[in-house]
């Protein structure tokens, strides 16, 4: 029972921000007008690096680490 409260207390946190964060990721990617032209000059010149280490926390998940709070 103990383990299945630390499981939830991390796992309900983690899929809200995944839902938020894919909601974000769509509406930046088709972005038009002014928030593209915005999206594009904040976007200018960022490493590929530098975009994986934005979502690193959603794809850096480890066996070892799931239920560390991020």
């Amino acid at each position: 029972q103990q383990a299945f409260a630390l499981y939830e207390s991390v796992r309900i946190p983690r899929t809200a921000r995944i839902v938020w964060s894919t909601r974000e990721m769509g509406r930046l990617y088709h972005a038009a007008g002014v928030e593209r032209q915005v999206r594009n000059l904040l976007w200018k010149g960022k490493s590929q690096e530098a975009f994986y280490r934005g979502i690193e926390w959603l794809y850096g998940w480890k066996e070892d680490n799931c239920l560390e709070p991020r």
